[in-house]
C-alpha cells in the first residue's frame, strides 16, 4: 500500500489522536472494557499507533504480536469486534474524516476479525 491513506488521514499525529480516542471510548464501553484489565494501556495505545499507522500505509514498523497471538484467550466475540468497529467509526468521524477514508480504514481492518474474533457469543 502506498502512503496515500496514511496521509490523507494526517500521518502519525491523527493516528496517535485516533487511537487515544478509541481507547477512551472502549475503556468506557461496559462489554469491552473488562477485557483491557490489567493491561498497560500506555503501552499498548504505543503498539496500537505503531500497527495501524504501518496497516495504513506509513514507513513504521510494527514489530509487535501478530493479531491472533496478541488476541488469543481475550474471548473477543464478534459483537465485541463490531462495536470495537463501530467506536472506530465515531473517533474517525469526529476528528474528522471523510467517508471514504473511513471506508478504506474499515476495509484495510476488516480481514482481521477472524485472527481477533476467538470467542463464542454469550
Amino acid at each position: 500500500m502506498d502512503q496515500a491513506l496514511y496521509d490523507h488521514l494526517g500521518g502519525r499525529d491523527a493516528i496517535t489522536v485516533v487511537v487515544g480516542g478509541l481507547y477512551s471510548r472502549l475503556l468506557d464501553d461496559e462489554q469491552i472494557a473488562p477485557t483491557f484489565a490489567g493491561i498497560d494501556m500506555t503501552r499498548l495505545r504505543h503498539h496500537m499507533t505503531l500497527f495501524l499507522s504501518a496497516a495504513l500505509g506509513s514507513d513504521a514498523v510494527y514489530a509487535g504480536r501478530d493479531m491472533a497471538t496478541a488476541h488469543a484467550g481475550l474471548q473477543i466475540t464478534d459483537e465485541m469486534f463490531d462495536r470495537t468497529v463501530a467506536h472506530l467509526v465515531a473517533v474517525l468521524e469526529s476528528v474528522p474524516v471523510a467517508p471514504e477514508l473511513i471506508a478504506q480504514v474499515l476495509a484495510t481492518i476488516a480481514p482481521l476479525r477472524s485472527e481477533i474474533v476467538h470467542g463464542a457469543a454469550v
